[in-house]
C-alpha cells in the first residue's frame, strides 16, 4: 500500500488523476518476490492534487513470469477485486476447491479463465432471459439446455438451483469459446456451488467432479460429460446428451 501511495505522489505533479477511475502501476520488471510477490489491488480512498483515487492496483513479479499471458492475467485478476470478486483459491496446504475455471481461481491457467457464471450474475453481466432460476424445495424432474457460457446468443447461459438463503448451485456449460482453451476430454457442464458465508479463500466455491475419474488437482477434468450422472446435496444431475 506504502509503495502504490508514494507512486501516485510521484505521478501527481505529472498526472492529472481526476481524469481516471483506476489507476494501475507497474512495477519494474527486476522487482523480486521478495519485494512485492503478487500484485494487489487497493479499493481504497488516496487523496491527490487532482481529488481522491478510489481504485488502483500495482504489479508485482507474479506479473513477470515466464507463462503465457501473465502480463495482462494479474491485471485482469486483481481488477476482478476492484469490481468485488473475491479470490476463488485457496490457500495453502488446502486442495484447489474451484481449480482452473475462472480468472478469480487460478489465473495463470492456460485453460479455462473466462469469468464463471456467477461472477457474471453477480455484477449483471448476464441478462435476466439468459439465465434459469429453480429452487430445491420445488424442484421437481425437468430437462435443462445451457448455451455455451462465453458466447452472447440467443439460449439460456446458466441453470442456478437456490439451495438456501446463502448457497446457490451452478451448472454452465464450458468450452473453448472466447479466451477459454479447454480440451476436448475436458469439454462439459461445469457443476459447482457456491456458499456466499465462508470467506475468500476458504473454499466457498466447489466444483463438483463428474466421477470417481475426475481426479486432475485443478479440477479440469471436473466438467460432466454425456452418460455422467451425480448428486449435489440431495439433487440428481445426469447428462443425457451432447
Amino acid at each position: 500500500m506504502g509503495y502504490w501511495k508514494a507512486t501516485l505522489n510521484a505521478a501527481d505533479p505529472f498526472v492529472d488523476f481526476s481524469l481516471f477511475d483506476v489507476i494501475y502501476v507497474l512495477s519494474p520488471k527486476r522487482i523480486p518476490r521478495s519485494s512485492i510477490a503478487y500484485g494487489p489491488a487497493f479499493p481504497v480512498r488516496v487523496e491527490t492534487a487532482d481529488g481522491p483515487v478510489f481504485n488502483g492496483t500495482s504489479s508485482g513479479a507474479d506479473a513477470y513470469q515466464a507463462l503465457s499471458g501473465a502480463e495482462w492475467k494479474w491485471l485482469a485478476h486483481e481488477t476482478g477485486h476492484l469490481f468485488g470478486f473475491h479470490d476463488l483459491y485457496v490457500a495453502r496446504p488446502n486442495p484447489e476447491t474451484f481449480g482452473s475455471w475462472d480468472i478469480m481461481s487460478l489465473n495463470w491457467s492456460l485453460g479455462a479463465i473466462e469469468l464463471s457464471a456467477w461472477n457474471r450474475y453477480l455484477k449483471g453481466w448476464l441478462e435476466t432471459n439468459e439465465v434459469s432460476c429453480l429452487t430445491s424445495d420445488t424442484l421437481t424432474p425437468t430437462t435443462i439446455s445451457l448455451s455455451p457460457l462465453v458466447e452472447n446468443g440467443a439460449g439460456n447461459r446458466a441453470q442456478f438451483i437456490r439451495l438456501s438463503s446463502s448457497k446457490i448451485l451452478v451448472l454452465e456449460y464450458r468450452k473453448t469459446a472466447g479466451l477459454d482453451r479447454v480440451l476436448p476430454s475436458n469439454t462439459g457442464i461445469l457443476v459447482y456451488t457456491v456458499d456466499m458465508t465462508i470467506p475468500t479463500m476458504e473454499g466457498g466455491w466447489k466444483v463438483q467432479r463428474r466421477n470417481s475419474t475426475s481426479i486432475s488437482d485443478d479440477l479440469t477434468d471436473a466438467a460432466l460429460k454425456v452418460g455422467d450422472s451425480i448428486s449435489v446435496e440431495g439433487i440428481p444431475l445426469y447428462r443425457d446428451w451432447e
